[in-house]
């Protein structure tokens, strides 16, 4: 599938204040830090150049709230109407059900079959009211078979969205999309023949006042 697949520019939403707190956010939502702005800016920057590159691209972000400040930062940067923004619910973070809103250590305190159980099948495991990470592939397989393969995408989501995105285009193995770990101002470059990590260098986070290349996270 992957000689099929556009050109695409995934984009990881800034810090958030549940990001700060250690708490999974999923299908809920927290509004950007002031951190996170500054990440968005410093994005926005580093990115100028190739965004100018991709002519004619289509532009989508994910429906959530700190996904859609992240854009309209970008956009404002860019000189971009931030209604050029598609709102797409197939870029919306893995819903994690009851775990949403809980610290790593809760769940596995509070809910420990549960946590056993994501633990010994990571892809296929749903926690209750929540979507196994083969879900989240397919539905972002769908929203890829969706677009137009003859123009560049940039999309602005979440780091479970972007972390199966990028295992389909370069099609790695389940291991190594588990290992992914991105700042939340990477971003990355995805075409059928290659991936490009665009990571913002030092003088452009110390000059917007970022808190370095900001935080991952654990699923």
């Amino acid at each position: 599938m992957t000689d099929t697949l556009p050109t695409l520019l995934v984009i990881r939403h800034g810090e958030t204040q549940w990001n700060v707190a250690g708490r999974l956010q999923g299908s809920l939502d927290t509004p950007l830090t002031i951190n996170g702005v500054r990440q968005a800016q410093a994005v926005a920057v580093r990115l100028s150049e190739a965004v100018a590159g991709l002519e004619g691209a289509a532009y989508w972000v994910s429906p959530l709230g700190r996904a859609r400040q992240t854009a309209s930062i970008l956009a404002d940067l860019w000189s971009l109407p931030f209604d050029r923004f598609g709102h797409e619910p197939l870029l919306a973070e893995r819903c994690y059900g009851a775990w949403e809103g809980r610290l790593h250590g809760e769940i596995e305190r509070d809910l420990p079959e549960q946590y056993g159980a994501h633990a010994s099948d990571p892809w296929e495991y749903a926690m209750p009211g929540g979507e196994s990470r083969t879900v989240l592939t397919e539905r972002l397989r769908a929203w890829l078979k969706s677009l137009d393969r003859n123009r560049p995408h940039v999309a602005v989501t979440h780091s479970g969205c972007l972390r199966a995105l990028r295992g389909i285009y370069s099609a790695a193995s389940p291991a190594e999309i588990l290992a992914y770990r991105e700042p939340q101002t990477s971003a990355f470059l995805l075409s059928a023949s290659a991936e490009r990590v665009l990571n913002v260098p030092k003088a452009t986070l110390d000059a917007f006042g970022c808190e370095g290349e900001g935080r991952t996270v654990w699923i």
